[in-house]
């Protein structure tokens, strides 16, 4: 059983006190969302789990990030066990040929002290774009059960799903897809 007394945490919401290093991506704590329009009235949601990867940054130099993250696409969730299955087969994602969605880059474009714009190459589907992705840093501090730095971030962008090669049941499901990310990273 997990101890769950009461812990210390202390939280900063300035990214000068980001810890510099690589950070692994914590999979547990990590959302990869995904929203597209649905018969044009709705947005229908997914999610994508078990993301790995890591990031390495420092505070002080922003323009020497690196990241390289992946989801695997055979791990796609929704509300329906039908629908996942369809969405792993050749029609749509294809997860037995292509096994991953990854971004990787280098380089983050501080706009502000907690948002930032980081563009990187993004595959999927056995095609690679450069995407850029809108960061907000959420906070930086202590792991309390592990006593090392952790670090969180939420990012999203906008593609074009047909660019990629993913054009199943268009336009009665839409084009733009939006990939929304709750991320937390644990210090290496």
């Amino acid at each position: 059983m997990t101890d769950i007394s009461p812990q210390t945490l202390s939280i900063e919401t300035t990214q000068r006190k980001i810890a510099a290093g690589r950070y692994l991506v914590d999979s547990i704590h990590t959302r990869v969302l995904f929203k597209v329009r649905h018969f044009g009235v709705s947005d229908y949601w997914g999610e994508f789990l078990e993301p790995e990867g890591w990031l390495d940054i420092d505070p002080a130099s922003p323009e020497k990030t690196s990241l390289q993250v992946s989801v695997p696409t055979a791990r796609i969730r929704t509300n329906s066990a039908h629908l996942d299955d369809e969405l792993r087969s050749a029609e749509w994602f294809d997860a037995d040929q292509f096994a991953s969605i990854t971004l990787t880059g280098r380089g983050i474009k501080v706009v502000n002290g907690e948002r930032a714009v980081f563009e990187g190459d993004f595959s999927l589907h056995g095609v690679t774009k450069r995407v850029g992705f809108n960061v907000d840093f959420i906070g930086a501090g202590v792991n309390p059960f592990k006593g090392t730095p952790t670090i969180g971030f939420e990012a999203s962008a906008t593609i074009s799903r047909t660019e990629f090669g993913v054009s199943a049941k268009y336009p009665i499901v839409g084009d733009k897809v939006s990939i929304i990310v709750s991320a937390a990273f644990d210090f290496a």
